[in-house]
Order: C-alpha cells, then structure tokens, then sequence
C-alpha cells in the first residue's frame, strides 16, 4: 500500500490539549507520522520537565514503534542531554537525579487500514468505538481503575524495573480489528477525560454520540484557525489528547477553545 493510501485512511479529524487549569502548564503531547504511527503521552506535572520526557517518547515511538529495553535507553539518553546536572541549582538536581514520567500510549495502522495495534504504558487510554458504542478500552477497563497509582515510564531506570517482569509484546499490546464495526472509530486520551468518559459509561451504556457532538460543535465554532470538513473514510478516527481537572471535565468539549494543537506530520 502506498504512503498517500495509507494517508486517506488515516486521516485524524481532530486532536487538542487543554491543562487541567488554566494558569497551568501542560505536560501532554501528541505526535503522528505518515507512515501510520501515533503516540500520545501525559507528562506528570509532579515531575521534572515531564513535558520534554513527553514530547521525546512520542517523537521516538512514531519514527521507530518497537517498543524495547534498548529503545528505552535510547530515549532517556535523549533526554539527559537536554541538561547539565551539575550547572542545576541543588533543588533541580535532586529533582532531576529522581526522574521524569510520563505515560505512553502509540497506535500503529495495520492490515490496509482494518486493524490497529496499541502500546500502552501508564495510565493513557485508548477506546475502540462502533458509533456511539464503546466496544473496548486499553489498558484500563473500569473508571474505578484510574484510583491507582499508574506505572509512569521513567528517566531513571531504577523507576522502570516493572518493565522487567513483563512480555512487552504480551502485557504492553493490545491487537485490535476493524473488521464488522460499521461506524469504527478510535478515540486516544489521556487519564482524566479516560476517568470521565468510563463513569459516563457506567451510567450510560453509548456514551460517546453526545459528546462527538460537542467535539464537532467546538471544531466548527470555538477552535482557532479555520474549520474544515473531515473527509469520510473506510475508518474514521479521532484522536484525543486531553488533561482535565476531573471534576470539571464534564465541561472539557466548552473548553477546547483555550488551545488547539495541529499535530505536524513526519516521514
């Protein structure tokens, strides 16, 4: 299948990112490629510079999504290089010295199109849609699950030792078909609006038609730039990279307005 094939069926209608508060700095970050890569990542704020820790795990996963204990290295090498230690005040030092985290979720397009694969580490979700019908969710299921404390990808690897006891193509992957959903659509988050959309659906078995709405409301009125018409494809996608304070985000759709993120794609 050609890139501008795949291109079409990967079109991404929408993807934006909001802080939990309005004064606050916000550690999301998303990321694409034209060969059918997508990484989502949710920095925690609690950390040093998670926001870079962020970026970098997206940027790596979409140029390369094999998710190894070497490309692990790879990545917090990355990092360590955006900083001296020793010019850091000491307050910073031991902040750096514990690490940044930041969860990881990538999607990567297979079979022409008809099939996706989800990485997932952390608390970040991915959720499977036929129309207004959830039909699965990775790596979370219920909303009482994001009570825990997640397991955060680390930049220092004595933080990562969870990953050791895990089959990474096992654990870390969740494979997914298309194939007899009319109306397929992905929908990527992060923990909050996760949290939000999983008590919805506990209260309402098809949560997701009313807010869509709201989605294509904000894209057509509150969003920056110019709006256009998403083409309809054999799969239509949404990707979603949103933090919220939890106990606003029934009003996360009214606020996509703060901030718009167009995602760059990359070969």
């Amino acid at each position: 299948m050609s890139t501008t094939e795949l291109r079409s069926k990967s079109r991404l209608p929408l993807a934006f990112s909001v802080p939990k508060r309005e004064d606050q700095h916000n550690e999301d970050s998303f990321h694409r490629s034209a060969k059918g890569v997508y990484a989502l990542s949710d920095g925690a704020s609690v950390s040093f510079d998670s926001a870079s820790w962020a970026r970098i795990l997206v940027r790596r996963y979409t140029r390369n999504p094999e998710f190894t204990h070497k490309w692990l290295s790879a990545a917090i090498a990355e990092f360590r290089k955006l900083y001296d230690r020793d010019s850091l005040p000491w307050m910073q030092q031991a902040s750096f010295d514990k690490g940044s985290f930041a969860s990881l979720l990538g999607v990567r397009i297979a079979d022409a199109g008809r099939a996706i694969q989800v990485l997932a580490v952390g608390d970040s979700l991915a959720v499977l849609c036929d129309g207004d019908r959830i039909k699965a969710t990775f790596p979370i299921s219920t909303a009482a699950e994001f009570t825990r404390s997640p397991r955060l990808i680390c930049t220092n690897p004595t933080h990562n030792t969870f990953l050791d006891q895990m089959d990474f193509t096992y654990d870390l992957v969740a494979d997914w078909t298309f194939r007899g959903l009319e109306q397929p659509a992905l929908l990527c988050m992060t923990d909050a609006l996760g949290h939000w959309l999983l008590s919805q659906r506990d209260r309402n078995s098809s949560p997701v038609s009313k807010n869509a709405r709201r989605i294509r409301s904000v894209r057509a009125g509150g969003a920056r730039g110019r709006s256009h018409e998403a083409r309809r494809h054999h799969i239509d996608r949404v990707v979603v990279g949103a933090k919220c304070h939890t106990r606003r985000s029934s009003n996360i759709m009214k606020r996509c307005n703060i901030r718009r993120r167009h995602s760059s794609t990359r070969n």
